[in-house]
């Protein structure tokens, strides 16, 4: 059935999913959004997003955020920083000395964002961007719940950099008729995290 505008109901609903690992543990940590109708006008957001650089780390390791909305990037390290993304539309580079932050909202498009720092090359971040506003990080229990101004047929998708998957992405559709209830549940096991850490002593850098 071909669903329009009109079809839709205007009753807020919500989007209860549940994401598995590939031994069918409760996955936390992951990105669960909803693709919506295309033909459904979809409220833009200005949130600001933190991403802090501490103890040498990124933090969070994996932000998302909806095109359009900022990143407040701080340093609450004692050295500097030298953040950067090296590729696509929304490659960046910039230094942050200690105890600094820079607001970036000059995003153009979605998609994701691999982050380095060129001092600390073991420090490794991602940053989803995406079009649609419906979006959350799985709790400890695997779980979000998600609230969508309208019914009608959404994509959910699961994301997450270590998914051994297409993308780094698993979805299905589903017909969301007041609540729905959606477990996922991934085909194989994620690839490791990157360590967070060195051995090697990056001190003598700190006037960087």
């Amino acid at each position: 059935m071909c669903l329009t505008a009109s079809s839709y109901s205007s009753i807020a609903q919500t989007i209860t999913v549940t994401v598995f690992d590939s031994n069918e543990k409760a996955l936390p940590n992951v990105v669960v959004y909803l693709e919506p109708p295309k033909n459904m006008t979809l409220a833009v957001s200005n949130k600001t997003l933190e991403i802090t650089q501490i103890d040498k780390s990124f933090s969070p390791y994996i932000g998302v955020m909806q095109k359009g909305g900022s990143v407040k990037f701080q340093n609450k390290d004692n050295i500097t920083h030298h953040i950067y993304s090296p590729v696509g539309d929304n490659r960046f580079a910039f230094k942050l000395k200690a105890g600094k932050e820079r607001i970036k909202n000059d995003f153009p498009t979605a998609g994701t964002v691999a982050m380095g720092c060129n001092i600390h090359d073991w420090m490794s971040g991602h940053l989803l961007i995406l079009e649609t506003p419906y979006f959350a990080k799985t709790d400890e229990m695997g779980k979000v719940s998600i609230n969508v101004a309208q019914g009608g047929e959404y994509k959910v998708v699961v994301w997450h950099p270590q998914m051994r998957e297409k993308d780094h992405r698993m979805s299905q559709m589903i017909t969301l008729d007041n609540t729905a209830t959606v477990n996922m549940t991934l085909l194989k096991p994620l690839a490791q995290l990157p360590t967070q850490k060195t051995d090697e002593d990056f001190d003598f850098l700190s006037d960087y």
